[in-house]
């Protein structure tokens, strides 16, 4: 068994106490995924919601689109966030989200919100929505052009 010196376990155990917190510059975080993935952000009441389902439904169907799309779903109830690092009540208020509402939200790379809906998105909006997005026809004009995605 490997020992530490108190300095050491201190340090290790101070680490440990500290909550992850989620900041623009984290890629798990809605804000971090900016310019690398489009985010569709779901809100719901609980994670057992019928809307929810319907989503996660829609998104598998949708699940090579998503993928060609860089689309990723991050999922927000019962105080939890599936798909990201942040925090339920700090997305439900940058989001202005109460928590027993349902919402589906579709968020560019440059993180404007392009769809805001009461309702499930299915995979037919999704694509449409996307494939209309200015970065995302840039991105499939590169590809044909035989370019790589441009990296800042």
């Amino acid at each position: 068994m490997r020992r530490f010196s108190p300095f050491a376990a201190l340090l290790l155990a101070l680490a440990a106490s500290v909550p992850a917190a989620a900041t623009d510059d984290d890629l798990r975080s809605v804000a971090g995924m900016a310019q690398h993935n489009r985010v569709l952000l779901v809100f719901a009441p609980s994670m057992r919601d019928g809307r929810l389902e319907a989503q996660r439904q829609a998104m598998s169907r949708f699940a090579a689109g998503a993928l060609a799309r860089d689309l990723v779903i991050v999922q927000v109830a019962e105080g939890k966030v599936i798909g990201a690092h942040d925090v339920d009540r700090k997305l439900r208020r940058r989001f202005t989200t109460p928590a027993p509402r349902f919402r589906a939200l579709l968020i560019g790379k440059d993180g404007r919100v392009a769809i805001d809906s009461a309702t499930p998105l299915d995979e037919h909006r999704l694509q449409a929505a996307i494939d209309a997005m200015p970065m995302r026809q840039e991105e499939v004009r590169r590809a044909k052009a035989g370019e790589g995605v441009a990296r800042d």
